[in-house]
């Protein structure tokens, strides 16, 4: 009997969920949302969580409740 067990890399590719971008295209659509925000900050707008929200769809083309980004993502 031979038994086979999947590798660590296998096994959070199993978990990570299929809508989820990679790490570095996340860190990219973070990026992108920033820029995105910098006019509102430059202005002294507060951001508030509409703000931020729209600037994360818009960053990474989906909600969080397809679960593309996250809130800690956004803070």
């Amino acid at each position: 009997m031979n038994l086979i067990v999947p590798s660590l890399a296998e096994r959070s590719a199993m978990l990570a969920s299929p809508s989820a971008p990679a790490a570095s295209d996340r860190a990219a659509a973070i990026l992108h949302a920033v820029r995105l925000l910098q006019p509102a900050l430059e202005r002294g707008q507060t951001l508030d969580a509409a703000i931020l929200r729209a600037a994360m769809e818009a960053a990474f083309g989906a909600s969080d409740a397809a679960g593309t980004w996250v809130w800690k993502d956004a803070y």
